[in-house]
């Protein structure tokens, strides 16, 4: 698992969720409602911009093979 502060940790599981329903909205509504949806779910500004600006950082499922 990355250590905090590196590229690839994630900071909590709550977090991480919002994020990944918030890509989901962007795929079906685009990147306004989904940067309203993390705003309104806790997600800090700086997260929810560095996710929907940088669509190449965007993880792809989960990478551990058996969860925790």
């Amino acid at each position: 698992m990355a250590e905090r502060g590196t590229p690839r940790s994630r900071a909590d599981a709550t977090t991480a969720a919002r994020v990944e329903d918030a890509l989901r909205i962007v795929e079906a509504d685009g990147i306004h409602p989904a940067l309203e949806f993390m705003q309104r779910a806790g997600v800090p500004r700086e997260i929810a911009l560095r996710v929907l600006c940088s669509p190449l950082f965007h993880r792809h499922g989960e990478r551990r093979r058996n969860p925790r």
